[in-house]
């Protein structure tokens, strides 16, 4: 009788000596079988560029020049600007303004070379919002 109210008191006791090796050995098991998926490039080939079919000059009495520095600062015939944030509707408002005096506007887009894209969307999607029907994207002549 004596030995069952021994066993009777004793607490439940889980064996912890082992658990940080177990761990452990799960983390290395885990490591090891992960696979991670590399993210699939496409290449575009030089020769597949698009290219211009044909080149005409802009006449620069309509015109109006909206120019994207690397920086990020814009340039709306000169006066210079900065898109803050996706609500900024300065490029926009502009032009809605300068559409309403010339209704022949020709919205001429320029970018630097090292200009990010994103910039560059932002920049095209307030021309959309204004309404600019008519954009000529300017470049420089490429110098073979």
């Amino acid at each position: 009788m004596a030995n069952i109210q021994k066993e009777r008191n004793r607490e439940a006791v889980i064996p912890t000596s082992s658990m940080s090796d177990i761990a452990f050995l799960l983390l290395l098991f885990f490591m090891v079988s992960t696979v991670f998926v590399q993210e699939k490039k496409f290449w575009v080939e030089r020769d597949r560029w698009p290219i211009a079919e044909s080149i005409e000059r802009v006449p620069r009495n309509h015109t109006t020049t909206v120019y994207v520095m690397r920086d990020e600062t814009i340039l709306i015939d000169d006066i210079a600007t900065r898109i803050e944030s996706s609500e900024d509707v300065f490029v926009s408002s502009t032009l809605i303004r300068k559409k309403e005096e010339d209704p022949e506007l020709i919205v001429c887009f320029r970018t630097d070379k090292e200009t990010k894209y994103g910039v560059m969307s932002d920049v095209l999607r307030q021309l959309q919002d204004a309404q600019t029907l008519v954009v000529a994207f300017e470049t420089n002549k490429r110098a073979d």
